[in-house]
């Protein structure tokens, strides 16, 4: 019985890690929903099933990915619990148009250095270009949120979009599902910080540079 379960899984493991990770990430998206502290562990234990099913998959970009996901998910973890005791309330703010540029610029230049040694290190890789440019702009979209830069959610939308058919061309099809839902909430996050920076300038009188969420 054992050994019958064992060879499903061996013939079957991509199928098999793809279905764990993005149900633990639909989750781990329903618990930060609901505020819940727990989405943080959930999310940690996805990136790993993910890790595991993009390495597999010669998405290896997209696996080294998951290892910054999983640094920020500790970080997270740890900022939202109770060992820390100087949590600050986070503030919503507009990237500076200056820094914007700036960030735009590294980001091709962090891109064109890690495509060349990601193609050195990984010549097996699939669609390098793409797999090397959706964590570059995976990493510039997390730093921005990290700002709580309301531009952050475009981002996510941009890069979400171009995950899709990467996805499906590695025969990820319910990653490329999940992503289109991701692009979906993205969309909504977009809104509703915009909606919560306006109602800050008007509650607060503050000027447009940070409000507090």
């Amino acid at each position: 019985m054992i050994e019958n379960i064992l060879s499903i899984f061996e013939q079957n493991q991509l199928i098999v890690l793809e279905i764990i990770a993005a149900m633990l990430t639909t989750w781990c998206v329903i618990l930060a929903a609901k505020n819940k502290i727990l989405n943080w562990p959930v999310s940690m234990i996805a990136s790993v099933f993910y890790f595991l099913l993009f390495y597999k998959n010669h998405f290896f970009s997209d696996a080294y990915l998951q290892i910054a996901f999983l640094i920020f998910q500790t970080y997270g973890w740890w900022y939202w619990s109770s060992l820390n005791p100087s949590k600050k309330e986070k503030e919503i703010t507009h990237i500076p148009p200056k820094f914007a540029i700036k960030l735009f610029v590294l980001t091709t230049i962090v891109y064109v250095l890690w495509l060349f040694f990601y193609k050195k290190i990984n010549p097996t890789a699939r669609i390098p270009e793409i797999d090397a440019l959706t964590t570059v702009i995976s990493l510039a979209a997390l730093y921005m949120q990290v700002k709580h830069w309301v531009e952050s959610w475009i981002v996510w939308i941009v890069v979400d979009l171009i995950y899709i058919p990467m996805y499906l061309y590695g025969n990820q099809k319910i990653t490329a599902v999940l992503y289109l839902l991701l692009a979906a909430i993205a969309i909504k996050g977009y809104f509703d910080w915009k909606r919560i920076f306006s109602n800050q300038i008007k509650k607060e009188g503050k000027k447009p540079s940070s409000y507090k969420i």
